[in-house]
């Protein structure tokens, strides 16, 4: 189809405003700013920018990410924060139908996964041969890592393991992965977002300014 001068402008228009178009959804990611992460809820989403609820508390301007999964990256800066929410200019357009869908491209060979969030906790996992002291590197709402595993556990994929940590109420899993002393993990019930965001506090950013989910200001905690 031949265009015109004259109707190329009127298309340029159209295009800027479908790319402009907020589509409400409620979308659980993971939200990384100035050294802290946090899990977050996006509110609505298009191809420039999306709104965000956080706990983090982040300043206009700031460089951040977004990770839907692992292949599935978003990053962008800060454009305003109010009570809570943050927008959000992201520095490339996506594709937001991939993302609301999160298909996986064809041509990648590895599984995406879920995201993880980054965090040091002294653990206990137990077994049908006993209980072994461990530490959890990472951590997410379905699953986690889990490295210094004792080698008389004998954790194979498939084992059915229980996991007890500060913070966090104990938890049955799957053995998804082994490598020397180093296994993922499953949970059978994926962990509550809000149990998720609160525990973050205290054994990943634990110098991290948040905004209280009671009243909104700002606190900076404690090295522990």
């Amino acid at each position: 189809m031949l265009i015109t001068a004259t109707e190329k402008p009127v298309m340029d228009i159209v295009e800027r405003r479908s790319s402009e178009r907020h589509v409400a959804v409620m979308l659980i990611a993971k939200f990384s700013c100035q050294n802290a992460q946090t899990v977050c809820r996006i509110r609505n989403i298009s191809a420039t920018g999306a709104r965000i609820e956080t706990n983090l508390d982040v300043q206009f301007g700031q460089s951040m990410t977004l990770e839907l999964r692992s292949d599935l990256r978003m990053t962008g800066k800060i454009m305003w924060v109010k009570n809570g929410n943050a927008g959000i200019q992201f520095d490339t357009p996506i594709d937001v139908t991939r993302y609301l869908l999160r298909s996986e491209s064809k041509i990648d060979r590895i599984k995406a996964r879920a995201p993880r969030y980054d965090c040091f906790a002294n653990i206990m996992i137990v077994t049908d041969s006993g209980c072994y002291s461990c530490t959890m590197p990472d951590i997410g709402l379905s699953g986690a890592g889990i490295s210094d595993i004792p080698a008389r556990a004998k954790l194979r994929p498939g084992h059915v393991v229980k996991i007890i940590a500060d913070g966090i109420s104990s938890h049955h899993a799957s053995v998804a992965w082994v490598d020397g002393n180093k296994a993922g993990i499953k949970f059978r019930h994926p962990l509550k977002y809000t149990d998720l965001q609160e525990w973050l506090i205290d054994f990943a950013n634990p110098q991290i300014s948040y905004l209280s989910l009671d009243t909104g200001l700002s606190t900076k905690l404690p090295t522990h």
